[in-house]
C-alpha cells in the first residue's frame, strides 16, 4: 500500500514508540507499562469525547478453549460471545466527528469459514445459536438520530470475520452506505489479506476490503488521537494488526477490544468462573489471552496490560478494569457456569449531536 496522508483529524501519539520496540519480552511488557501511564495521563488530559452510545448486535457460539486460553472448565465445548456497536462523537476542529467502533455486519460474518464450518456441521442449528439480538445498523443509527452520511469514520479492533463492503463499498446505485467514512485499521492489519497464512484463514473473510476505494481505507502505523476523548493504540498480538481503542467518559478512560472476552480476562483472581481464579493462582498471570489465534502470544498479553494501565477501574469494583469487550462473554443455557462475573453492558455518555447533513439520494444497505 502507498505511502497517504493521515486526516488532519488524526494527531500521532508517541508515547510507545520506544517501548514496543524493547527487545526481551518481559522487559518490553514493563517498558510498555510505563509508557502506558504516560500516554493514559496525556490521553486524559484532553478531556472526555462529546457522546457514546452502544448498541447489540449479534450472538454467536465460540470454543470453551479459546476464549480462556484453557483455563476454564466447561462441560460443554461452547461459550457465546456478543458483538456490540458504539457509536463515539468527539469535537476537533471546531466541529463534531462521529465514528462507528466495531459495525460489524452479521450477516456477512457468518460466511466467515470459522462460522461456514459450524454451520455445515450443525446445520439449521448453528443458524439459530447465531442469533440477532439488536436492531440492523441503519434503525440502530436511526434510533440516535444519525444519518450514515454524518458518520466520518469506522474503525474495528481486528478484522476477523469482518466484512465492511456492506459499509463502504458502492452499491447498485453508486454509491456506499456509509458515503462519508473512512476506515481506520493498522497497516499491519491490512496487509494480512495480502495473503492469509493457513492458520488465519479460518477467522478472516478474504474479500472483506473488495471493492472499497483506496482513498477510503487509512493505513495507520502507530497511536492516534481524534479530538477530545478519543485514541486509537496499537495492542499487537491477537493478530499483527490489532488495536485497541480508548475512549473517555465522565467516569474517566475506558478500553475497547476482544484481547480478552470478559474482565474475567483481565482480572482473572477475581473471577468466578471455574478454573480461572486457580490458573491465575497457580501460574502468576494477570490476564487471560482469548487465544484463537495468538499470532504473538507473549505480545498479547503486553497489549492486555497495557489495556488495564490506560483504563480507569470499576467505580463499585476498584479491583476491576473499564475494559469493554467488543465481543464479550454473555450467559447462555448451553454454557452452563460461563457467565461473566461482572459485565458493563454498554458505555452510555454526552448528547448525541444530530445534526443532519445535506439531503442525498437514498442508498439501500446491502
Amino acid at each position: 500500500m502507498a505511502p497517504q496522508v493521515i486526516p488532519s483529524d488524526l494527531v500521532k501519539l508517541s508515547e510507545l514508540d520506544e517501548a514496543w520496540a524493547v527487545r526481551g519480552a518481559g522487559t518490553r511488557l514493563e517498558a510498555v507499562r510505563r509508557a502506558g501511564r504516560r500516554l493514559r495521563d496525556r490521553i486524559l488530559a484532553g478531556g472526555a469525547v462529546r457522546s457514546v452510545r452502544t448498541a447489540d448486535i449479534a450472538t454467536f457460539p465460540y470454543p470453551v478453549k479459546l476464549g480462556f486460553q484453557g483455563a476454564a472448565s466447561s462441560p460443554l465445548p461452547y461459550l457465546f460471545m456478543r458483538n456490540r456497536v458504539h457509536l463515539v462523537q468527539v469535537a476537533t476542529g471546531g466541529r463534531t466527528v462521529s465514528i462507528l467502533v466495531n459495525p460489524t455486519d452479521a450477516e456477512r460474518s457468518a460466511k466467515a469459514p470459522y462460522f461456514a464450518r459450524l454451520e455445515e456441521r450443525f446445520g439449521k442449528l448453528a443458524r439459530s445459536l447465531l442469533a440477532r439480538v439488536g436492531a440492523p445498523l441503519p434503525e440502530t443509527l436511526a434510533a440516535w438520530g444519525i444519518a450514515p452520511e454524518a458518520i466520518d469514520y469506522v474503525t474495528f479492533d481486528h478484522l476477523h470475520v469482518q466484512d465492511v463492503r456492506g459499509l463502504l463499498a458502492p452499491g447498485p446505485n453508486g454509491r456506499a452506505y456509509l458515503p462519508n467514512a473512512r476506515l481506520l485499521a493498522q497497516r499491519a492489519e491490512l496487509d494480512t489479506f495480502g495473503a492469509l497464512h493457513p492458520l488465519q484463514v479460518e477467522w478472516y473473510i478474504p474479500d472483506c476490503l473488495a471493492g472499497v476505494p483506496a482513498d477510503r481505507i487509512v493505513a495507520l502505523e502507530g497511536d492516534y488521537a481524534i479530538g477530545s476523548g478519543f485514541a486509537i493504540v496499537r495492542t499487537p498480538g491477537h493478530t499483527i494488526g490489532n488495536h485497541t481503542l480508548v475512549v473517555v467518559t465522565d467516569r474517566g478512560a475506558w478500553t475497547i477490544s476482544e484481547n480478552g472476552i470478559s474482565i474475567d480476562a483481565y482480572a482473572p483472581g477475581t473471577s468466578r468462573i471455574r478454573g480461572l481464579a486457580r490458573h491465575a493462582r497457580d501460574t502468576g498471570v494477570e490476564v487471560i489471552l482469548n487465544a484463537n489465534t495468538r499470532e504473538h502470544s507473549l505480545d498479547q498479553y503486553t497489549s492486555m496490560v497495557l489495556e488495564k494501565t490506560l483504563a480507569d477501574t470499576v467505580p463499585d469494583r476498584p479491583e476491576l478494569p473499564q475494559h469493554f469487550s467488543s465481543s464479550e462473554l454473555v450467559g447462555h443455557p448451553l454454557a452452563p457456569g460461563l457467565s461473566p462475573t461482572y459485565t458493563h453492558g454498554a458505555i452510555t455518555y454526552g448528547a448525541v449531536v444530530t445534526a443532519q447533513p445535506p439531503a442525498r439520494a437514498p442508498h439501500v444497505f446491502a
